[in-house]
């Protein structure tokens, strides 16, 4: 261990006692160049020693400068995640504690005791998260123990570089060196596809330097192929428990994750751990996995960041993981000791997932990685640090402003930009204007307050379940606005739903039977395909050289007879080189692998002329290689065909802009920035918004920009939709009309991560058998008029009779209909007054008819008796009653609002 020779012997005693035996190969590198005080990058796998490879040497560097002593922060340690610091500052306190430092860590959920002691006497290092950074500059006193900060670690750099909580924190970063001058940067990360651009990132117009240790030449994936039934792949998953190492189970949602439980768990050894869970319950899945009480632990995105869980030998992937980057970053987990190879295997199944799965899994081994592109010129990011160093300073130059901001690399043209801004901030009295000084207002603290993140407020729409009529379970505002409408499938806690009413904040569903005849508008918590990946993919069925991913047998098999069976069937395959247009009851499916992102942006293009030329609303629904529109049946494929051959490259993005404006994504997307800018209000609610006020916020130049520069950089591809229009024009690409396939099929009657329950049917009759045999009702005697009881259905008598007059003149009604018996027994009525009179009459009669079967089907909701009556001439008993009681109040549900009061 030469390096240690340069080191402190506090420090080389603390290795010893720590028990390295010798430095990993990051260390080795990493810690001269951290010594040498040179900003670095490290690149590694987790769990190969990143952490120590910076603060070992920091560690040294803060006794050569005789830090401590509670003078200042002198290291800050930032991640993105609570869970995160927790797990750092146990492996710091450590070290600190041996070599003389103290220790600390702070964010939203540090106590006001532990807040006010840090402010008095600062710790040496403090562990941290980019928002509380945020806040640190707010406090006079606070920011005050910048000054000493000589050393910034930026773990998990790669999550926070592509998003506006990176850009908001590499502003951040330069607003720190005034303070403290010049300070060293290390940041720490897992394998991205361009290092150099995430470098810049981090130290803006630095030189840096990048020490990467690839995991690819460590990693061994192999795909294997199961059946498409649930119970196949779940019993796979178990086959590979059983029989190998400590195990981590990764899936793509949370839904799947509960589902896989559900069915793993009573096998005990086994354990989830995803981010709606608690964190009480995270902890304890992540100690129990770390102290060997269990040998699997199923876990969402939740597990690929470097909490620290122990060792693992082997990881399986349940499906395509999606990116190359995520398989990397998931399997990297397996298999850390100097010389370890990282296993994995990826469980798919179906064709689709199988040659995702295949393609992802060559170009992890070939480290073509994605690429993680930092937000530049996020105007909303940029304007919350306008605002913050006019809090932080309470006025400042404007030239002072662009100063700091060009130090960034966020911030490309900041000369340019920085004007608009202010005059925007301005406009919302965050900020006034004096000349070239800038000075804080009033609102610009609470402004600040509620915006010391930039990661949008979301609202929770709650899911009510019509069957039980109960809520079972809540949904982001960000999936209800981009892919939520009357009739979508999608899931949630492991079960399917179909949406039938969308109203006051509320999401009315009923269980879907299967996912079979649907298209489901979202895929979970899923990230999105890439455009190259899906390229390949084409590439892929073109070429048909499945030996060359795989040596599997039975995968290429499947892959060359599945192929073989689709043009069996007259259908033709769809590649990088062939879109196909199916013409289907439906409407037409484009056959296009492109990925996600560039299928929206070509999808919506296409739905936008349809609906201008034929002046129809045209539904829209897609996945990584295949695009359905719902369409009226005067709209075919050759129209569809048409319309795409005229397209002009250059105006995709034009009619995106001009059509987006009219979307309920485009109003929530302005509405969110626009509270980052400070325009409106926090708490503002997009829905109630007027139009007068949308259209102040569409008039503000810099909200609009920001709100298309998000749309096209995180929902659409439109460069790479152009790049698909210009192959059709140039030939390359060609466009054929073809008869319904299995892979045009695939798409619709997909259900990849929709798990249904088994025996749907029957667990949703015995809930309705459950919840209207505990429905209260109230029986009323329509005869004497004197006699009236609340009860519920499951006490009434078989023919239920008038306790005051032994009459069966019975009527049935809800607790809400109570006040309508009062009515019906008013000596002189109005018309409105007799109808009501009439209807409790035809109700009696209903009952009398039908006895307690008529006040079960009365009690439910919106039945009255003009349909309880229809219901009732069906004849039907057991659970085909039930099925048509739901069918009824699945219509009223989704008609009820088009009634005349």
């Amino acid at each position: 261990m030469s390096t240690q020779t340069v080191l402190d012997p506090r420090v080389v005693a603390c290795i010893a006692e720590r028990g390295f035996d010798e430095f990993s190969e990051v260390q080795q590198r990493a810690i001269p160049k951290v010594l040498a005080r040179e900003h670095l990058l490290l690149i590694a796998p987790t769990g190969t020693g990143k952490t120590e490879s910076a603060m070992i040497p920091v560690f040294n560097q803060m006794l050569s400068a005789g830090a401590g002593g509670g003078k200042g922060f002198t290291t800050l340690y930032i991640t993105p995640l609570r869970s995160l610091n927790r797990d750092i500052l146990r492996r710091m306190e450590w070290w600190c504690s041996r070599l003389g430092f103290t220790v600390g860590v702070r964010h939203g959920d540090t106590t006001q005791s532990e807040r006010r002691k840090q402010t008095l006497s600062p710790p040496d290092l403090l562990v941290t998260t980019p928002e509380t950074l945020q806040a640190i500059y707010m406090g006079r006193r606070l920011r005050e123990h910048l000054k000493q900060i000589r050393f910034v670690i930026l773990d998990e750099i790669h999550d926070l570089a592509g998003t506006k909580r990176g850009a908001q924190m590499s502003i951040a970063l330069e607003r720190l060196v005034p303070y403290a001058g010049e300070f060293q940067r290390i940041g720490l990360s897992a394998t991205v596809g361009n290092p150099e651009e995430v470098a810049r990132f981090m130290t803006g117009r630095r030189p840096y330097t990048i020490v990467e240790v690839p995991v690819t030449k460590h990693l061994a994936i192999t795909v294997e192929l199961t059946g498409e039934k649930f119970e196949d792949q779940v019993k796979l998953i178990r086959k590979h428990i059983k029989e190998g190492p400590p195990t981590l189970i990764f899936v793509n949602t949370r839904a799947t994750a509960e589902s896989l439980g559900m069915n793993l768990l009573k096998d005990g050894g086994i354990d989830v751990h995803h981010g709606s869970l608690s964190r009480d319950v995270r902890i304890e899945a992540e100690e129990r996995f770390k102290n060997g009480e269990i040998r699997a632990l199923i876990c969402t995105s939740s597990m690929e960041l470097g909490i620290d869980i122990g060792h693992v030998d082997h990881v399986i992937q349940f499906g395509s993981p999606r990116e190359v980057s995520r398989l990397v970053q998931r399997v990297g987990r397996a298999g850390h000791q100097i010389g370890k190879i990282s296993r994995g295997t990826i469980i798919a199944s179906g064709f689709d997932d199988l040659a995702e799965s295949l393609v992802i899994t060559r170009r992890a081994l070939a480290g073509q990685v994605e690429e993680v592109v930092p937000t530049y010129q996020a105007g909303d990011a940029i304007a919350n640090q306008i605002a913050a160093m006019a809090v932080e300073y309470g006025e400042i130059s404007t030239d002072d402003i662009t100063s700091i901001l060009s130090g960034s690399s966020i911030s490309l043209d900041a000369e340019s930009i920085v004007p608009a801004i202010i005059s925007q901030l301005a406009e919302h009295y965050i900020l006034r204007r004096d000349g070239t000084r800038v000075i804080t207002t009033g609102r610009a603290r609470k402004y600040l307050s509620n915006n010391l993140s930039m990661i949008p407020d979301e609202r929770k729409f709650p899911i009510y379940d019509m069957v039980s009529r109960r809520t079972v379970g809540s949904l982001d505002e960000s999936f209800v606005v981009t892919y939520l409408h009357t009739g979508a499938v999608f899931i949630a806690r492991g079960h399917l739903w179909r949406v039938l009413e969308m109203e006051e904040g509320k999401i009315t569903v009923e269980p879907a039977k299967s996912a079979e005849g649907e298209l489901p508008s979202w895929e979970g918590e899923q990230i999105p395909v890439p455009f190259a990946v899906a390229r390949e993919v084409g590439a892929l069925r073109r070429t048909r050289q499945f030996t060359d991913y795989t040596s599997d047998q039975v995968v290429t098999r499947y892959a060359e007879a599945y192929l073989v069976a689709v043009e069996n069937n007259r259908g033709i395959i769809p590649t990088d080189e062939i879109i196909t247009l199916e013409q289907i009851p439906e409407g037409v499916v484009i056959n296009l692998c492109a990925g996600h992102q560039t299928n929206e942006a070509f999808g919506r293009v296409i739905s936008i002329l349809i609906s201008a030329r034929w002046g129809t609303t045209v539904g829209i629904e897609l996945d990584a290689y295949r695009i359905l529109l719902r369409l009226p049946r005067e709209v075919v494929a050759g129209d569809v065909l048409e319309i795409i051959h005229g397209l002009d490259p250059e105006h995709l993005r034009a009619i995106l802009e001009v059509a987006l404006k009219r979307t309920s994504l485009f109003k929530w997307k302005l509405v969110q920035i626009a509270k980052k800018f400070g325009a409106i209000d926090a708490d503002a609610d997009y829905e109630r918004l007027s139009m007068h006020r949308l259209g102040e916020l569409l008039s503000m130049p810099a909200i609009q920009a920001e709100t298309y520069r998000e749309l096209f950089s995180r929902y659409m591809d439109v460069t790479h939709a152009t790049e698909i229009v210009n192959g059709i024009k140039e030939g390359s690409i060609t466009m054929v009309l073809g008869l319904p396939s299995m892979i045009g099929a695939s798409g619709i009657f997909s259900h990849r991560d929709q798990i249904p329950p088994p025996t749907a049917d029957q667990a949703v009759i015995a809930t309705i058998k459950h919840r209207l045999a505990k429905q209260e009702v109230i029986l009323v005697c329509m005869n004497c008029r004197k006699w009236k009881v609340r009860t519920i259905v499951d006490r009434v008598s078989d023919h239920p009779v008038c306790g005051h007059c032994n009459a069966r003149l019975i009527a049935a009604l809800k607790p809400y209909e109570e006040e309508q018996y009062s009515i019906a027994n008013k000596k002189t009525k109005n018309t409105q007054e007799k109808e009501i009179e009439r209807r409790l009459i035809k109700n009696a009669n209903i009952v009398l008819s039908s006895g307690k079967k008529a006040v079960l089907v009365l009690a439910a909701k919106g039945v009255g008796p003009d349909t309880a009556s229809r219901i009732l001439a069906t004849w039907t008993d057991g659970d085909s009653l039930y099925r048509e009681i739901l069918k009824a109040e699945r219509n009223f549900i989704r008609t009820h609002r088009f009634w005349q009061s």
